[in-house]
């Protein structure tokens, strides 16, 4: 097998894990929805899950905001993840019937260290989990850098089982074989490998250990660049299955979207 080898793209892109806007320690170069679906189109990403900088470090409703505007621009290419801040939960239930009227936002972004390093089970984010559990939709969680315990994220998948908690970075220095048992012991939490994949051989250790309907894919963008981020999945020593799985059908089975001839459609 050689370095570089010929990747034949058989299906859809989603990329579940991206932001957009600006950043605050460092330039992010096209930064803006424009600019990211720009850079989408020259790496193959149909679909991007997005949520903004602004959101999850600063103030939750212009985030969101800058969300919903990008979606109403580009709704067959972005689909918007909420940002509530349960250092606010009083406002949390209007703003997240505000994002999930507009039709644009499919799942919810949380990045607990952020807020404080608020804990993920705790009665700030309550109006969240109960609104995903009863609407059956993704939760995106930070998960590693000094964050929740992969307990914590055990508890809540088992109190709502009817949200899909996805473990942003899959743990990370929370461990990946400990993540991997997790996955094993839950039946709705799945592994996002987002800047995990960039190491060595980490995609085809999770997808050797893990159900492959339990992986999803994203990079991070543009706080990263999606090219190398793609590649490393494109071009792993995995099944073709396996690589469809992560990159495109566990993400529209969560999502319940279809991605055909450029556009996105409900499924079931």
């Amino acid at each position: 097998m050689t370095l570089y080898r010929s990747f034949e793209k058989t299906t859809p892109i989603i990329d579940g894990h991206a932001h957009m806007g600006a950043f605050r320690n460092f330039h992010v170069p096209r930064n803006d929805a424009q600019g990211m679906v720009e850079r989408f189109d020259e790496v193959g990403i149909d679909v991007a899950c997005v949520s903004h900088h602004a959101g999850i470090s600063a103030d939750f409703r212009y985030g969101n905001t800058q969300v919903l505007e990008a979606v109403q621009r580009f709704p067959d290419r972005l689909i918007g993840f909420c940002v509530v801040n349960p250092n606010y939960p009083d406002e949390s239930a209007a703003e997240i019937e505000r994002c999930f009227a507009s039709g644009g936002f499919r799942g919810f972004k949380v990045h607990p260290e952020l807020h404080g390093d608020y804990p993920l089970d705790g009665p700030g984010y309550e109006e969240m989990w109960r609104y995903a559990d009863a609407n059956r939709l993704p939760v995106l969680s930070h998960s590693y850098a000094g964050g929740d315990s992969l307990k914590t994220f055990e508890d809540v998948a088992k109190r709502y089982p009817g949200a899909s908690v996805m473990l942003g970075h899959a743990g990370l220095d929370l461990g990946l074989d400990n993540a991997a048992r997790l996955v094993e012991r839950t039946e709705n939490i799945y592994l996002d490998m987002t800047a995990m994949q960039r190491h060595c051989g980490a995609v085809e250790l999770l997808a050797s250990r893990v159900d492959p309907a339990r992986l999803t894919w994203g990079s991070d963008s543009p706080f990263i660049d999606p090219g190398p981020i793609l590649g490393a999945v494109a071009l792993a020593d995995i099944p073709a299955d396996v690589r469809s799985a992560i990159l495109y059908d566990n993400l529209a089975r969560l999502l319940r979207i279809t991605v055909r001839d450029g556009r996105i459609e409900d499924s079931a």
